[in-house]
């Protein structure tokens, strides 16, 4: 039997484990021997240029694309040997907000989270519809229930992709550029509820990002991903260093310390340089 809404399964206290995944698109080789922990509770972010590999770790980890070796585990649990329907019971994606559209209203667009539970006739019962009303709650949604999804703004929309999620009741949140198309407002609401839903259920959550400043600000972890290679992994001071993102993207930043939390604020210097 399904837990219900909101309580918690055994491996919600279980750790996320990539253990030496590798994994190629044809013949070619684009994610190498990557390792890495994410704890409950805890927000791991994967910094690194375009074409580092973060969407396809992403991809590779949600069983998107098969990896060539490696294991992909929660706690002692390998997540190879399970069924689509199993795996979405573990892990849930959260995609870019592009415009979407058609006639669904937020509450049928949240419903499909609960696809991996629904009975043979794909009916939903009492406990799907439960769940659902608890992952608007937990959205910020509520009022936005019967409202139709090409009329929300991208923000919007970005939170009810969160809200599907939710309503799958999984352990594990993976999130792929969530803010790229985001103003700052947006971007900065989204990521709080984030941080406040991570903490509250303890979720493990591994989210691709582009925006550094923000990384330092959101994240528990960081992962920097180089030409499909882990080349650093650890707090955001251990990892926003200048050496390490200079040499990662190319050019030349300067690290400064935010004043009241002591977050790493990166400057490039290429833009100064030209200003002068």
């Amino acid at each position: 039997m399904d837990p219900a809404p909101g309580q918690a399964r055994s491996v919600l206290v279980s750790m996320l484990k990539i253990e030496s995944l590798t994994a190629n698109y044809g013949s070619t080789t684009v994610l190498h021997n990557i390792s890495f922990e994410v704890s409950p509770g805890e927000i791991l972010a994967l910094i690194g240029p375009n074409g580092a590999g973060k969407t396809t770790l992403i991809r590779a980890i949600s069983g998107v694309i098969e990896i060539a070796s490696g294991r992909i585990c929660l706690g002692e649990q390998d997540l190879a040997g399970l069924s689509t329907s199993e795996r979405a019971k573990i892990l849930a994606v959260v995609p870019q907000a592009r415009q979407l559209g058609g006639a669904f209203s937020v509450e049928q667009a949240v419903m499909l989270g609960r696809t991996p539970y629904l009975n043979w006739l794909g009916r939903e019962g009492e406990s799907d519809r439960a769940a659902v009303r608890l992952a608007l709650h937990q959205a910020d949604l509520e009022s936005f229930a019967h409202r139709r999804l090409a009329y929300l703004s991208g923000g919007e929309q970005q939170r009810v992709l969160l809200a599907r999620a939710l309503a799958q009741t999984t352990p594990v949140l993976l999130l792929d550029e969530p803010t790229n198309h985001l103003d700052l407002q947006h971007q900065t609401n989204f990521l709080s509820l984030l941080k406040k839903l991570t903490n509250e259920k303890q979720l493990t959550v591994i989210m691709a990002m582009h925006d550094l400043n923000l990384v330092s600000f959101i994240a528990d972890k960081v992962a920097l991903l180089v030409d499909g290679l882990l080349t650093s992994i650890g707090t955001p001071k251990e990892v926003i260093r200048a050496e390490h993102i200079s040499a990662a993207y190319q050019t030349p930043v300067e690290i400064v310390a935010h004043p009241g939390t002591g977050a790493p604020i990166i400057f490039p210097l290429g833009i100064l340089d030209q200003t002068k």
